[in-house]
C-alpha cells in the first residue's frame, strides 16, 4: 500500500508540507500520530495523470479508510474510489460500495432498487448512495475517513453491543492449548520431612469452522507415589447464528437460572446471551413518541444520560434502551432541531426476573447425569427451561427436570410494579425416591422484591424461600443415593457444610423449611460506601435456627489510599463438632489498606495492611509491599503474616516472597515461604500455544476468544492492553479474553516499533464468534524510511504531484509516494539499494529514474535525507 506519514517534527515539517500540498492538514490530528494514505494505484504508478491535483481532487485508486455512517465507525478496510462529475462538471472521488457492504452496514438495499444501477464508465457494480432521499456521501482524504448520512427509515434496527451478524469472524482452523507446569518443594520439622509434588494440566482444543472441540486433562504426583492422569471434562460446541443459540455435545453443566446446576454428559441446546444485546437480555421499557422534526432523543436515568440518538420526523418507537440495575425512572427530552423541547417521563424499575417484551430464552438438555463421584450411577437425566417477556411488564417463566427416580417442575412470574418496586413469585414441584427409601413429595415457594429509590440511590433486595414439605428434594439429592454396591449413601442437601453435617447425623429431619435474605447498598459519593447483608434459615426437625450478618464499608480512593472494614457474624448449629446441640456465635471482624508509595504507572509500588480477628480470639495480622517493574513485566510481593490464638498463646509467624515474569512466550512464576513448621519452595511456568497454517505461536494462556495477532517483519512489538504481550521474531503473538460478537479494537504500541519496520495502521478492529481464533493482520513494509529531492537533469525538482515507485519491487508491496513542491517525496520499506521510477503524465517525456544507495546517506532520526538526480 502507498502512503507518506506526517510526523509532529521539527525534522519532517518538510513532509508535513507535501501533505497540506496534497489535501492533507497536520493542523487537524492535535499532535496525534496519523497514517496518510497517498494512493494505491490500480495500475502501479503507470500513466499517471495529475492534472486533478489541480483541480483539489485526489486521484482515483484503493484507499484504506474508516467507513462512517451517521457520526459512528462501523467498519475500516480498502474501498475503491473511481471519478465522478457533479451537476456542474466538477470532478469527484466516489467510493464504490458492494452489495455485501451496503447488506452488511445495515442499508435497506432491497427498498431503493437504484442503489445498484448499472453503470458504463465502471467495470464493477457500484452502489449509488444518492438513490436514496436525503442520503449524502462524503470522502474525507486528509482524515482518511468514508462519511455516509443514511436516513433512520433506510437503515435497518441495530442494538448497541452486539455487531451485525455479517461481520462476525468464525477464525482460522487452529490446533490451541493452555498449559500450566508446577514444582513445590515442602520441608518440616526442620528438615527431617520433606515432599515434592509435581503437577501438569493440559487445556487442548481444536477449532474447525463454528466448531470448538475442548478437553481438561490433569497429572499430579505427591512424594513418592505414582503420577496419575485425570480427564476432567471433552466437549465439543458451536454457535447456531440464525436463531442465536448454542449447542453443546459432551460434558458440561446446565445454567443456574431456574433449577440448581447439573452435571451432565449429552447434548444441549439453548440461547446465547452472547449473541444477544445488552439492552434485550434483561426488562427496559420501550420509549414512544413523535417527533416534529428531525430530533435529538436523549433518555436520561438518575440524572445520567443513558441513551441518545436521532431520529428522522414523525413516530418513533426505542426498544434499545440499556438495561440497568440501578432502576428509577426514565426522563425523555426530545430536542427538535427548531429549538422546542418534549419532556415525559416513563416509569422504570427492575424486577427480580425479566426479559424484555417479545424475547423468548431457553434451554433443553439430555444425556447421562455426571457426579463428582465415581461411584454415583450414570443417570439418564433431561431438562427444559423457558423464559419469555410478556407485555404490561411481565416476565413469564418455568421448566421441568426428568430422570427414572426424579421429576419436578417450576412455575414463575415476574412484574415491574412502577415506583412501588418489582417483584417475582415462583414455585417448584419435585417428586423424588432415595435409595432405600419411600418416594417423596414436597414443594418450594420462591419470592423476590427489588428497590431502587432515586433520591439517595439506596438499593434494596429481598428474597424468601419457603420449603411447605420435607419432602422437597433436588434431583442431585436423590441421585447422588444411587451408587455402586448400594451401600449407606448420605441424603439430603450438600450445597453447604451445614446441609452436609446436618445429613450425615440426622437424615431427612433437618431439612431447610424457610430462608430469608436482604441486602442494602447505599453509595455515598465521595464518601465511599456501605454495604449491608442477612440472612435467616430455619428447618425441618429439631435443627436450630441459622442466622448470618454481614456489613462493609469501602472509602473512596483519596491520594491512592485505599482501605475497607468489614463484620461478619454467623449464628450456626453443625452436629459433628456441637455435640450438645446448643448455637453457636462466630464473630470476624477484618481490616484492610492499601498506600501507595510510587505513583510511577511502570513501577506503581503498594504497601498493604491486613488485620482479622475472630470469636476464638484469633488475631491475623500481615503487612506487604508489591509493585512492578521492567514496563510491569515483572510482578513481585513480599508478606509477612503473624497469627496469634487463645489455644497456644503464642505467635505463629509465616512470610512469602513471588515473583512472576509476564514474557514473550509465556508466564514463569517462582516462590518461596517459611512458617514455625516448614520452608516451601515453588516454581511453574504457565502460557498457550496456537499451532494455525503459518506455523507456531507461544504466547500468554488463552482465554475462550482470542486474537492471533500478526505484524510480517516485526518483532518485539508491545500490544497494548495486555501487559508483557509482544510478538515473537516473526511477528506474531497471541492477546486473549476478546468479547465475542462485538468489536475489539486490538492497539499496538508505537514506541515499540522497530526503526526498519513502518506499519501503516496500528489499530485493528476484530469481531470473533465465541471461542475463535480470530485473525488480526497488520499491514507492514519493513525497510528503511526517507526523504528523498528529486532533482532532473536541468537542475529543476520533479514536478508537483508526480508519482514514485519503487522499481522490481514485488507487486503486493506497492510502495508509491507523491513528490511534494520542491521535489520532496517521503517513502518508506525501501531496499539498502534500488532504483525510484517516478512519473507525472502519459508516455516517455513525463518520466525518469533514480538509483540510491542509503549507506552514502545521512540519517537523522532513523529518516534517510539526501537528494538524486533523476534521469
Amino acid at each position: 500500500m502507498a502512503r507518506s506519514t506526517c510526523y509532529n517534527s521539527k525534522l519532517t515539517v518538510f513532509v508535513v508540507g507535501l501533505l497540506l500540498a496534497g489535501g492533507a492538514n497536520c493542523a487537524d490530528t492535535q499532535a496525534q500520530f496519523y497514517s496518510f494514505d497517498a494512493l494505491q494505484l490500480d495500475n502501479g504508478g503507470k500513466d499517471v495523470d495529475i492534472s486533478l491535483l489541480e483541480e483539489g481532487v485526489q486521484l482515483p485508486g484503493i484507499y484504506q479508510v474508516d467507513i462512517v455512517i451517521n457520526g459512528k465507525i462501523i467498519d475500516a478496510g480498502e474501498i475503491p474510489f473511481h471519478l465522478e462529475k457533479n451537476s456542474v462538471g466538477k470532478p469527484f472521488l466516489q467510493a464504490c460500495l458492494t452489495r455485501e457492504q451496503v447488506r452488511r452496514y445495515g442499508i435497506k438495499a432491497a427498498n431503493y432498487p437504484a442503489l445498484f444501477q448499472a453503470s458504463n464508465s465502471l467495470s464493477r457494480e457500484c452502489a449509488h448512495i444518492s438513490a436514496i432521499p436525503q442520503a449524502t456521501e462524503s470522502f474525507k482524504f486528509s482524515r482518511r475517513q468514508l462519511l455516509l448520512s443514511i436516513p433512520q427509515v433506510a437503515l435497518i434496527p441495530h442494538y448497541s453491543g452486539i455487531a451485525p451478524r455479517e461481520t462476525w469472524n468464525d477464525g482460522i482452523p487452529a490446533f490451541l492449548m493452555n498449559y500450566q507446569a508446577g514444582y513445590t518443594q515442602s520441608t518440616y520439622q526442620r528438615g527431617t520431612l520433606s515432599s515434592n509434588n509435581l503437577n501438569l494440566q493440559l487445556e487442548p482444543g481444536v477449532n474447525l469452522g463454528a466448531w470448538r472441540l475442548r478437553n481438561l486433562t490433569t497429572w499430579q504426583k505427591f512424594g513418592s507415589q505414582k503420577g496419575q492422569w485425570q480427564t476432567s471434562y471433552t466437549y465439543a460446541e458451536r454457535g447456531l447464528y440464525g436463531i442465536k443459540s448454542h449447542l453443546t455435545l459432551g460434558e458440561r453443566f446446565t445454567p443456574s437460572d431456574i433449577f440448581d446446576s447439573i452435571p451432565f454428559r449429552g447434548a444441549m441446546l439453548e440461547t446465547d446471551d452472547a449473541m444477544i444485546p445488552y439492552n434485550q437480555r434483561e426488562f427496559a421499557p420501550i420509549v414512544q413518541g413523535v417527533a416534529q422534526t428531525q430530533a435529538r432523543i436523549e433518555v436520561k436515568q438518575n440524572g445520567y444520560v443513558i441513551y441518545s440518538t436521532t431520529v428522522a420526523p414523525g413516530p418513533f418507537s426505542l426498544a434499545e434502551l440499556p438495561a440497568t440495575t440501578s432502576g428509577g425512572d426514565l426522563q425523555v427530552t426530545v430536542f427538535e432541531s427548531d429549538g422546542r423541547r418534549q419532556i415525559f417521563t416513563v416509569p422504570y424499575n427492575t424486577p427480580a426476573i425479566a426479559l424484555r417484551q417479545g424475547f423468548l430464552k431457553y434451554n433443553v438438555m439430555a444425556g447421562q447425569y455426571r457426579p463428582s463421584e465415581s461411584e454415583v450411577d450414570r443417570a439418564i437425566i433431561g431438562q427444559a427451561t423457558l423464559m419469555y417477556g410478556l407485555p404490561w411488564n411481565l416476565t413469564t417463566y418455568g421448566g421441568a427436570q426428568w430422570a427414572e427416580r426424579y421429576q419436578a417442575g417450576q412455575l414463575g412470574m415476574g412484574v415491574s410494579l412502577g415506583n412501588i418496586g418489582a417483584l417475582s413469585i415462583d414455585s417448584t414441584l419435585s417428586h423424588g425416591k432415595k435409595w432405600n427409601e419411600n418416594a417423596q413429595y414436597g414443594k418450594t415457594w420462591r419470592l423476590r422484591y427489588s428497590k431502587s429509590f432515586e433520591s439517595t440511590n439506596t438499593g434494596v433486595a429481598l428474597a424468601g424461600y419457603q420449603y411447605s414439605s420435607s419432602g422437597y428434594n433436588s434431583l442431585s439429592d436423590v441421585i447422588d443415593t444411587y451408587h455402586t454396591g448400594n451401600h449407606v449413601f448420605y441424603s439430603g442437601d450438600f450445597k453447604d457444610e451445614q446441609n452436609f453435617y446436618g445429613s450425615w447425623f440426622n437424615g431427612n429431619t433437618h431439612r431447610r423449611k424457610s430462608r430469608v435474605s436482604l441486602t442494602i447498598s447505599q453509595p455515598l459519593g465521595r464518601w465511599g460506601g456501605i454495604y449491608l447483608g442477612a440472612t435467616r434459615e430455619t428447618f425441618w426437625g429439631n435443627l436450630r435456627d441459622q442466622n448470618e450478618f454481614s456489613a462493609r464499608y469501602t472509602s473512596p480512593m483519596i491520594s491512592g489510599i485505599y482501605w475497607s472494614v468489614s463484620l461478619a457474624q454467623r449464628k450456626w448449629n453443625y452436629p459433628l463438632i456441637n455435640i450438645s446441640g446448643e448455637n453457636k456465635t462466630d464473630r470476624t471482624i477484618d481490616f484492610w489498606i492499601s498506600i501507595p508509595l510510587n505513583r510511577n504507572t511502570e513501577h506503581d509500588i503498594h504497601m498493604n495492611y491486613q488485620m482479622q480477628r475472630n470469636s476464638v480470639k484469633q488475631k491475623v495480622q500481615s503487612i506487604g509491599i508489591n509493585g512492578y517493574a521492567f514496563d510491569r513485566q515483572l510482578y513481585w510481593d513480599i508478606n509477612e503474616q503473624l497469627a496469634k490464638t487463645s489455644y497456644t498463646q503464642s505467635n505463629q509467624d509465616s512470610g512469602n516472597f513471588n515473583l512472576k515474569w509476564n514474557g514473550t512466550y509465556g508466564t514463569l512464576n517462582g516462590g518461596y515461604g517459611y512458617s514455625k513448621w516448614d520452608r516451601h519452595m515453588s516454581a511453574g511456568v504457565e502460557g498457550g500455544v496456537i499451532i494455525h497454517q503459518n506455523g507456531i505461536t507461544l504466547g500468554h494462556k488463552l482465554g475462550k476468544t482470542t486474537a492471533l495477532i500478526e505484524v510480517p517483519g516485526g518483532s518485539n512489538i508491545s500490544v497494548m492492553g495486555g501487559e508483557g504481550v509482544k510478538t515473537d521474531f516473526r511477528g506474531y503473538t497471541t492477546l486473549s479474553y476478546l468479547v465475542p460478537y462485538q468489536d475489539n479494537t486490538i492497539r499496538l504500541d508505537p514506541v515499540t516499533f522497530p526503526r526498519d519496520v513502518s506499519i501503516q495502521k496500528t489499530d485493528v478492529k476484530v469481531i470473533p464468534t465465541e471461542g475463535a481464533v480470530v485473525p488480526a493482520v497488520f499491514s507492514s513494509r519493513v525497510g528503511a524510511r526517507a526523504v528523498i529531492t528529486l532533482i532532473r537533469l536541468n537542475g529543476k525538482p520533479v514536478p508537483f504531484g508526480a508519482v514514485a515507485s519503487i522499481v522490481d519491487q514485488a507487486e503486493s508491496i506497492n510502495n508509491t509516494g507523491i513528490v511534494g513542491e520542491d521535489g520532496e517525496v517521503y517513502m518508506t520499506g525501501l531496499p539498502t539499494k534500488g532504483k525510484i521510477k517516478v512519473q507525472w503524465g502519459k508516455g516517455l517525456r513525463y518520466n525518469c529514474y533514480s538509483s540510491f544507495y542509503l549507506k552514502n546517506s545521512n540519517e537523522v532520526a532513523d529518516i534517510y535525507n539526501f537528494t538524486d538526480v533523476c534521469k
